[in-house]
């Protein structure tokens, strides 16, 4: 390892300089800040041109915040100072050195935008404060070509040069089946702090960009269409609910029950799903508000039926409880976690799950794995193959997602997969990463974009609806298949 000095020297011949030309240089910044720091320097100077070799070199300078005038204060690199991290701009140099002016353009955390081509849209560039963009004018060109998040970049945004995901919001993984078995999963990193700002538009310092706690993460992997490099998609996921009397549409003013089914001579099957828009932007905090698959519940009880949604917000929390069912809502509520009003995702996340507390097993009702053998809140997901409401047939059901199996992927204990998995140890739930987007053993609530997120054909908000009023949270889910009985 070497001094701040030499590394700077190292720094100036990379860019062409000579020994003497780099240690020139590197005086000549510290003389010519001002008049006052060229009278300081010629005095320590006075009796041995050579002093500032000698007992100055590599030193900041204490009279200055700026030691070599690149626009970052000496503080801030001294802070982030780490010698020989493994991007090729910083194999052989400190990431951050308060006198190498040439450290302004290395991206010591490789956090830039990386692999970009020709079909990418960068974002709009500019400014988030307070959760509120302010666009700065500046554009980035299409093209191909490598985007490096530099250390000056890194100064300007707040955000840390030494780790390449500031928020700690790049939690998503990039999962990869081979007839249906996984063959990789690995942590896809795509919102590091410079593809953040780049590519997705988000605010590297805040995993909420927009503030309607659904993280950012999560609107992410639910939203980001590449293709259009935006954050909506055209789906085909919206319930159809039918007029029980008549299988026609369920219409609002004369309709006397509604059902989310289909009905064709007779048979009743599961419902039409109509095209519509789904967006998930973490910029834009309207969209918590939506319900693209329309599994909320119809209300014909009083003279005309009326529509309840089960929106993108309930879906993540798996709530319908109406004075908690937005992001407003909940901030009106008055209520606290930690002793403190609830007013980011992760805190209310913590309130209802009762996360960190010592009956954690209990209340967590979107727990994936089966705890123990009286715990029947574990997740089960099914594919009954059922067309007929009426008609069960459980020969051909396909196990989608179980906490009471484990996942060949990363098995501890080779050999039994029919049992809970050992997550202690590495292990996974069966077909986990369905419902669990960042390996933690909790699910994601219910899907926003289906319906029946366990496949038995009551809708989510029926299941939570019904799980919460009964006092007990976890004995009714919508990620538990229910077998329908009709008799």
């Amino acid at each position: 390892m070497i001094g701040f000095g030499d590394d700077a020297v190292d720094a100036y011949v990379d860019e062409g300089y000579t020994n003497a030309e780099a240690r020139r240089a590197i005086f000549n910044t510290f003389v010519g800040k001002d008049s006052i720091s060229a009278s300081r320097m010629m005095m320590i100077n006075s009796e041995d041109p050579n002093t500032f070799n000698r007992t100055l070199f590599g030193i900041s300078d204490p009279t200055n915040s700026d030691s070599d005038q690149d626009g970052i204060d000496d503080g801030w690199e001294f802070c982030y100072a780490v010698y020989g991290l493994p991007d090729p701009t910083t194999q052989n140099h400190w990431s951050t050195n308060p006198v190498n002016p040439f450290d302004v353009n290395y991206d010591p955390d490789s956090d830039g935008w990386y692999g970009r081509t020709s079909f990418d849209t960068p974002a709009a560039q500019g400014i988030w404060e307070n959760r509120q963009f302010t666009p700065s004018g500046s554009v980035i060109q299409n093209g191909i070509g490598d985007l490096p998040f530099t250390n000056q970049m890194e100064y300007l945004n707040g955000t840390r040069p030494d780790t390449n995901d500031s928020d700690g919001d790049a939690v998503t993984f990039n999962t990869v089946l081979n007839l249906g078995a996984v063959i990789s999963h690995d942590r896809d990193w795509n919102l590091s702090d410079g593809r953040e700002v780049f590519k997705y538009g988000t605010n590297p310092m805040d995993n909420d960009t927009d503030g309607d706690m659904l993280p950012d993460w999560y609107e992410y992997e639910k939203g980001w269409n590449e293709s259009n490099d935006n954050y909506s998609s055209r789906l085909q996921v919206e319930v159809q609910w039918i007029d029980a009397a008549t299988g026609g549409p369920c219409i609002a003013a004369t309709t006397a029950s509604c059902r989310p089914l289909s009905q064709d001579s007779g048979t009743l099957s599961r419902p039409a799903l109509g095209w519509t828009w789904a967006s998930f932007d973490p910029t834009n905090p309207v969209d918590a508000n939506e319900d693209p698959d329309q599994d909320g519940n119809w209300d014909c009880s009083g003279a005309t039926c009326e529509y309840t949604a089960y929106t993108n917000f309930m879906e993540f929390y798996a709530v319908a409880n109406p004075n908690l069912d937005s992001p407003d809502s909940v901030r009106l509520s008055g209520e606290t976690w930690n002793g403190s009003p609830i007013t980011e995702w992760w805190e209310f996340r913590a309130f209802t799950l009762g996360l960190g507390e010592p009956n954690e097993d209990l209340t967590n009702y979107l727990g994936m794995n089966r705890k123990n053998i009286d715990d029947d809140s574990y997740v089960l997901i099914i594919d009954d193959m059922d067309t007929d409401f009426l008609v069960l047939d459980p020969g051909d059901d396909m196990l989608l997602c179980s906490g009471d199996a484990t996942d060949d992927w990363d098995l501890y204990y080779v050999g039994n997969t029919n049992r809970a998995p050992a997550v202690d140890l590495g292990e996974h739930e069966y077909g986990w990463y369905l419902l669990d987007l960042d390996d933690d053993h909790i699910a994601e609530g219910s899907d926003p974009l289906n319906w029946d997120t366990d496949g038995d054909w009551l809708v989510d908000w029926f299941e939570v609806k019904d799980d919460e009023e009964d006092g007990t949270r976890g004995d009714s889910s919508p990620l538990r298949y229910d077998s329908r009985n009709t008799s």
